[in-house]
């Protein structure tokens, strides 16, 4: 009788950590998240300066565990003009409202050479730190580390760090998503000579309902650049 109520405990228990054991797999697959997207603009503007080549297309995929540690990959192409081509991969983690970034910027062109990491290779730190939805302001800083060394070194040969400061700030007005910002050259840089605001921006986003099933995500940007005196307005579907 022993040996019997011993077995049936002893099945209760493997039961047991089966159960548990398949409910933490669960759990670790919800955790890890794949996201494919995309974005098509009619112009693309990284800083307040204009790429070039017109309308673009710019898909990205995600790949995101829940220990907060995130890969990207992220790619611009004109659609007017081909030799227009941009890939960006980087490295992320977050942990609450704070997440680090580590970009590697490559946009030569079509048909450039993508293994010249020493000039043509942007390495980009980005600190970023959303407050939360009582105070919605996100504050961003980057600075490029290392490679791009052609345009990177100032008449010197002295690096000069290209750094960019962004503050933005969300809120919504019925149903439609607005985020104010403004970008800051912080120094002597790659992207203009002195301090300066590189783009005063509002962005506004709505899901547009087609039908009961199918919604239209678009955005519009207004764009101000005073420190390359231009403007631009850039209208957008995200998939």
């Amino acid at each position: 009788m022993r040996t019997i109520k011993t077995t049936i405990l002893m099945v209760l228990a493997l039961l047991g950590v089966s159960t548990y054991t398949m409910a933490q797999d669960a759990e670790e697959r919800e955790a890890f998240s794949v996201t494919p997207s995309v974005d098509v603009v009619n112009k693309y503007i990284f800083r307040g300066a204009y790429q070039g080549g017109g309308a673009s297309i710019q898909p990205s995929l995600s790949l995101e565990w829940g220990c907060g540690i995130s890969l990207s990959a992220w790619g611009s192409t004109s659609i007017a003009d081909f030799g227009n081509k941009e890939i960006d991969l980087s490295i992320s983690y977050n942990i609450g409202g704070f997440t680090a970034y580590l970009y590697d910027m490559w946009w030569e062109g079509e048909g450039a050479k993508y293994g010249h990491y020493k000039d043509d290779h942007y390495f980009d730190l980005e600190l970023e730190y959303c407050f939360g939805e009582k105070v919605p302001l996100t504050i961003l800083w980057s600075t490029f580390l290392f490679g791009g060394e052609s345009a990177e070194l100032d008449e010197d040969g002295k690096r000069m760090y290209t750094s960019y400061l962004n503050l933005s700030y969300d809120f919504d007005v019925k149903g439609v998503a607005l985020t104010p910002s403004i970008g800051i050259n912080p120094w002597k840089s790659q992207m203009h000579d002195e301090f300066g605001v590189l783009e005063i921006g509002l962005k506004a986003s709505k899901e547009i309902e087609l039908t009961d099933k199918f919604s239209l995500p678009l955005f519009t940007q207004l764009i101000i650049s005073p420190a390359y005196d231009d403007v631009h307005f850039v209208v957008g579907l995200t998939f």
